[in-house]
């Protein structure tokens, strides 16, 4: 895997933190899920740092095989995004990001904690985008705006080491959280922080008739089960060799959680039985591990680089 399987992590993650390093009043260091409105009803955060600053990823890029034309080594592959996009990526820490994918308006925030220049973020951004944002007072703190395409978006540095940028309603929203309103809270926010540390992870209220959108066909067992989940949380991490994921659902009664808990359950045991399963994957089944707890239900995988790097050879060995 350190040859294939992390570079493919690695480029999703320059790919995810350069979608978000595009964009206020002096305040204490700031818990970014803290300020998340309650309008939200899906938020994530990113550790960049720690993605960026990675041991295995850095050097499994620096060994990757890639084209002339591409970068060779990883700081020259960081260097040419700061060039790029007018960012350094390597000056944030982590972003958290919010919306709500509902709304009729375009409703989206991130927040984004780091090291970086003020001046320079602004006239990096105004460089990219070809003109000068506008400054308005909010509450007091100074907002850069900007009309795109009809919409308006905005960008608020909070203290100097954070800032806020997404539609001015999102923005606005993190100002007057950071002023006393009420934060995010509920299932959403507890799926979100029940995940805890780790390099990436999303929770997000389930739309209603979200079975109507999975095909019937080619699923071996009935998922009536798994219609009343209301809310979903998944958390990645990685430390030194060690990868683990977790799935948590968050169902409307204990009785609905134990259906589901049941019917995934019964799916695990069913490819395990399957034939001609690779033993790479029954590996990866082995660390699959299932358990309730009240409405909630916490799918959780620990594996190594090793033993995925294993299962990506034996499915190419296989056609998979």
């Amino acid at each position: 895997m350190v040859k294939k399987v992390v570079p493919l992590l690695l480029i999703v993650a320059l790919f995810v933190t350069s979608l978000i390093a595009v964009g206020c009043g002096p305040a204490p260091t700031i818990v970014a899920i803290d300020l998340v409105p309650q309008e939200a009803n899906l938020v994530a955060s990113i550790q960049i740092s720690r993605i960026l600053t990675d041991a295995d990823l850095i050097a499994a890029y620096d060994g990757w095989e890639k084209d002339p034309e591409m970068p060779q080594t990883f700081e020259q592959a960081m260097d040419l995004v700061a060039d790029e996009i007018g960012i350094d990526l390597r000056d944030f820490s982590e972003a958290v990001i919010f919306g709500d994918t509902e709304s009729e308006d375009y409703y989206f925030g991130a927040i984004i904690t780091g090291t970086f220049d003020r001046v320079a973020l602004i006239e990096s951004i105004e460089g990219a985008i070809g003109e000068e944002m506008i400054t308005t007072d909010y509450r007091g703190y100074t907002t850069y705006t900007i009309t795109i395409e009809g919409e308006e978006g905005a960008i608020c540095f909070l203290n100097d080491d954070s800032f806020v940028f997404g539609s001015i309603d999102a923005v606005r929203d993190v100002i007057d959280v950071k002023e006393g309103e009420p934060s995010l809270s509920g299932t959403l926010a507890e799926a979100y922080i029940s995940l805890g540390d780790v390099w990436i992870k999303v929770a997000a209220e389930v739309p209603e008739g979200w079975m109507g959108e999975i095909p019937e066909e080619g699923v071996p067992i009935g998922l009536e089960a798994l219609a009343d989940v209301q809310v979903v949380g998944f958390g990645f991490n990685k430390a030194g060799q060690i990868l683990s994921a977790q799935l948590k659902l968050y169902f409307s009664t204990s009785e609905s959680a134990a259906d589901a808990e049941g019917t995934i359950s019964g799916l695990i045991s069913f490819i395990s039985i399957l034939p001609d399963i690779p033993p790479e994957v029954m590996d990866l089944l082995d660390g699959l591990n299932v358990s309730r707890s009240g409405p909630w239900v916490t799918i959780s995988l620990t594996t190594t680089m090793t033993e995925i790097e294993e299962l990506v050879e034996a499915m190419e060995e296989t056609g998979l």
